[in-house]
């Protein structure tokens, strides 16, 4: 299943971050350029970024997980608009003191314009929506790899001359022993098949892992675990010294 990491370059959300807010500063300084020329523009959005940057993470790492993901529409469009109403007046304010009368000398724009105020919720508002949009898709998609990974497979196995049908959720953990390997379930039943430990292992969801030769176990009944064994239902499994606490959690 995905992690948030799978979607960062470099797995660095710092990095990611870092990079997104610099190549948004080049490109919006490119694309207001006016009369004023580059260097007004690219002065501007300076000006302007770390106003832009607080709307955007007051809302994915505040409104969105505590209001919106919990369906509290109301308390999420409620701060929303704050946001957008705060950042809007905050950012005309550093417009009309730091760019228009001490970079321009324009002193004929008051600096409670409306048409201005408007203009800056607007484009504060467009940024946070495509950021916000960015992180929801993250969400689905890791929600969505989540639910996929939850539908249980199911299993034949052939023993004692008849197929069982087995659900991979019931299986706690897997017991090779030269050619055969034995299904450890739920209900404390075995089934003991003709196969390797490695075949096996193939065939089964990604919550399945191999922490010994000899066995293979359901990552969603482990209990306990230390640098030697790992428990599930009340059974301690040999663990091998090369399986790392990242293979059982991941």
């Amino acid at each position: 299943m995905k992690s948030t990491h799978d979607f960062y370059l470099f797995n660095s959300r710092i990095a990611t971050h870092i990079l997104f807010w610099v190549a948004y500063y080049i490109l919006f300084g490119l694309l207001w350029a006016g009369q004023e020329g580059y260097m007004a523009s690219f002065y501007l959005e300076f000006v302007l970024l770390p106003i832009r940057i607080l709307a955007v993470y007051a809302t994915i790492y505040f409104l969105l997980p505590k209001f919106l993901l919990k369906r509290r529409y109301t308390r999420f469009l409620v701060g929303y608009a704050i946001i957008l109403l705060s950042a809007g007046m905050l950012q005309r304010v550093f417009i009309h003191l730091f760019y228009e009368e001490l970079l321009l000398n324009d002193f004929s724009t008051g600096l409670f314009s409306f048409r201005m105020f408007i203009r800056a919720m607007v484009l504060i508002n467009t940024t946070v929506l495509f950021v916000m949009g960015v992180k929801l898709f993250q969400l689905w998609v890791i929600e969505r790899e989540r639910n996929e990974q939850n539908n249980e497979k199911m299993l034949e196995l052939k023993a004692n001359r008849r197929i069982h049908r087995v659900s991979t959720g019931h299986i706690v953990y897997i017991e090779g022993l030269g050619n055969y390997v034995t299904y450890h379930l739920l209900d404390n039943s075995k089934i003991t098949v003709y196969g390797s430990v490695k075949n096996t292992l193939s065939t089964l969801p990604k919550n399945f892992r191999r922490i010994h030769r000899s066995y293979i176990v359901n990552k969603d009944h482990i209990k306990s675990y230390d640098l030697n064994s790992v428990e599930v239902q009340n059974q301690f499994i040999p663990r091998g010294s090369s399986t790392n606490d990242d293979l059982l959690l991941g």
